[in-house]
């Protein structure tokens, strides 16, 4: 059993949900005064804790990138010491407080993690069971579909490291998770695709790798990891996170974000996009719809594990506190990992830095991705752990 090399032996910073790239700015310049901060700042903060440095930095960001609601929470030695929460005033569909929940995109993942080490810990998975066959999915959807009989050996270890043998970066360039119409349409579905029949659909889709051999960033083995957590546990995926991993430690508010209709209570109000496409949802539908809403091709509800929880940089602090934020394990002291979540609407980052400082950064738009500041987000991570791993 390899778990004992968790977590992932090299520091990685991934964008966690691709979706297609469009061009576009909606950049709007502004000016600074002699203290970096916008001329009269139209950024909203409420919150605990004083740090002007982290301050500017975030509205100096949500300014220039036109970012709506932003969450900012930080940790030193498990001790909240700071947590604000940000808002446009005038640009936001919603006041932002620290109670907000906001999605996490790929940041799901690393709850999913917590969820596996519980069960793995408990002995109710083993992480060397072929995971197809420990789910009962053994036939591929489509008759007469041929399955590399390598597929069935993928255990769910192989899963969690990101070695399924699936390679999205190459050819054919197949994610699954942003096909979810086209397979609902393919299956001659009226309405989303079930979870059982996307990862059965999956199944006649070719191998770029021998499982278990090469690192390759798998949305759909996370997919398939939520059903094995609801599997091992006896609940639903959303239900075992919130009573399992989230509850333990004080948290109550780990949900599953819905794609369409009604937001949640204490939800954000809107996810921001400027895209359009056809839904994941409605599959007979010729309207288009916001990308954070289905029109990207995913339906929330199906990815699950992958990318479907919501919840606020507070709870993915506490999370940091007892769990990796990437691998399957505890925290690591003098270890940095961290773990970015990217889908359209949402950009999130979660790290735990070797000075026992962690953050978690959330927004509800991605729109710079795609103009002229591309690395916006990331840059501005960089400038967070320039100013934390100064202070002990």
């Amino acid at each position: 059993m390899r778990l004992a090399a968790f977590p992932i032996a090299a520091f990685a910073l991934f964008v966690a949900c691709a979706s297609p790239v469009q061009r576009g700015s909606l950049l709007i310049p502004r000016a600074y005064d002699d203290n970096g901060m916008p001329v009269r700042s139209p950024i909203a903060i409420t919150g605990i804790g004083n740090d002007t440095e982290l301050d500017h930095l975030v509205v100096r960001f949500m300014v220039s990138q036109r970012v709506p609601n932003a969450q900012l929470a930080v940790s030193v030695k498990g001790a909240t010491t700071f947590s604000h929460a940000y808002t446009y005033r005038g640009l936001a569909a919603s006041m932002t407080a620290r109670s907000t929940i906001m999605r996490l995109a790929s940041n799901t993942k690393a709850w999913t993690s917590g969820a596996l080490y519980n069960l793995i810990e408990a002995r109710k998975l083993d992480p060397n069971a072929k995971v197809f066959q420990y789910l009962g999915i053994t036939k591929p959807l489509l008759r007469g579909a041929k399955v590399d009989k390598r597929v069935y050996q993928i255990t769910i270890e192989d899963m969690i490291l990101h070695e399924s043998g699936w390679d999205d970066s190459k050819p054919p360039y197949y994610d699954p998770t942003f096909h979810m119409r086209d397979i609902a349409l393919a299956l001659h579905l009226q309405h989303e695709v079930d979870p059982v029949s996307y990862v059965r659909y999956q199944l006649h889709e070719p191998l770029q790798e021998a499982p278990g051999t090469t690192y390759a960033y798998c949305n759909f083995c996370y997919t398939v990891l939520g059903m094995v957590v609801a599997k091992a546990s006896g609940e639903s995926y959303t239900d075992y996170v919130a009573h399992s991993v989230a509850a333990p430690m004080g948290v109550k508010n780990v949900e599953g974000s819905p794609t369409m209709g009604e937001r949640l209570p204490h939800e954000v109000a809107a996810y921001y996009s400027a895209y359009k496409g056809l839904s994941a949802v409605y599959v007979l539908s010729k309207r288009r719809f916001g990308y954070p809403y289905g029109g990207d091709d995913m339906a929330l509800e199906v990815a699950g594990g992958a990318a479907q929880l919501a919840t606020t940089a507070d709870s993915m602090l506490a999370f940091m506190q007892r769990y990796l934020i990437w691998g399957v394990g505890t925290p690591q002291p003098g270890a940095d990992w961290a773990r970015e979540g990217s889908m359209p609407g949402t950009n999130t980052w979660a790290e735990q830095l070797p000075n026992g400082t962690n953050y978690a950064f959330l927004v509800n738009t991605r729109q710079y991705v795609y103009g002229k500041d591309p690395h916006a987000f990331e840059n501005l991570q960089r400038s967070f752990e320039g100013v934390l791993q100064q202070r002990r």
